[in-house]
């Protein structure tokens, strides 16, 4: 019987038929929330049953538009039937009238589920390879012990260089806004994201009126132990501001009951492993093709 691609409905239990297929990166239904808040949303149905499912997003970057396949999946029994090429294919075309002249597999912003190909899925990066996605890199999440980890957050030095660390005010978002702008501009989303929280998920270190660091949490995937981004003005590196602000965010999210964190798509592996015991748990490899 051919299948039928269309538009997702609000109906529609498509996220069962994600977890059961993909059961490496099951989704609440806050996440699935999240994650089909997004330009494009398909499924595949033969004869009324969900078989496959695509979710496509655009993302502003300094070069242009992105496009990301941000959910990609065809149940097991309904593989090698064209499915995920078909979904694939609307996707791509539907970014590419948006605007997006390249697109991604998994990784966008502010919202993303996995930043790449998990290297786990030996089918998911065969597919990929054989329609024409080219490797750009990897990326890899960390993972945290909270319940072990040492969240001492004496800021000492800190304190004796006249930088305070507090929790982000509405008073702070303009000499932090000033910060991304000039050092990571791509992070606005998601800063502004953590800031909406209530109480705000970002730990400033500020000196005078500027601000010198900030870490942040909880700017997607709500409810759960995720971190990120964070940094450093340059020019306050070496100080210890990044310790003490990961330590802080980290403090948070054990306070709300979490035993583990993850640090999603990090760089510095050297000072997480130091400052937080941090260990890689999960690899993914970034692919990208031209639209």
């Amino acid at each position: 019987m051919p299948y039928t691609i269309r538009p997702l409905r609000p109906t529609d239990d498509a996220r069962a038929m994600w977890n059961r297929s993909v059961p490496l990166w099951p989704l609440t239904p806050a996440l699935w929330a999240e994650m089909t808040d997004a330009e494009i949303a398909l499924v595949a149905t033969d004869g009324g049953e969900i078989v496959g499912l695509g979710i496509g997003a655009l993302w502003s970057v300094a070069d242009g538009v992105r496009g990301s396949v941000r959910l990609l999946a065809v149940a097991p029994a309904h593989r090698r039937r064209g499915i995920g090429t078909a979904l694939l294919n609307a996707l791509a075309e539907g970014l590419r009238q948006r605007g997006a002249t390249v697109l991604r597999l998994g990784e966008c912003a502010p919202v993303y589920l996995t930043p790449g190909v998990d290297l786990r899925e030996t089918a998911g990066l065969a597919f990929a390879e054989a329609r024409g996605f080219e490797p750009i890199g990897e990326a890899v999440h960390l993972g945290v012990d909270l319940a072990s980890l040492d969240t001492d957050t004496d800021g000492a030095r800190l304190a004796d260089a006249g930088v305070t660390v507090h929790r982000a005010t509405p008073a702070d978002h303009a000499p932090l806004a000033r910060l991304l702008d000039a050092e990571w501009p791509a992070w606005h989303p998601e800063v502004a994201r953590a800031l909406a929280n209530d109480p705000p998920s970002v730990h400033l270190a500020v000196h005078g009126g500027d601000v010198l660091g900030f870490a942040a949490h909880s700017s997607s995937h709500v409810g759960m132990p995720w971190f990120g981004p964070m940094g450093t003005a340059p020019a306050a590196r070496g100080l210890g501001v990044g310790v003490v602000l990961l330590r802080h965010c980290l403090a948070d999210l054990r306070d709300a009951g979490h035993d583990h964190a993850t640090i999603a798509w990090a760089a510095s592996l050297p000072f997480y492993e130091k400052a937080a015991g941090a260990t890689v748990s999960h690899r993914f490899r970034r692919v990208e093709r031209a639209l």
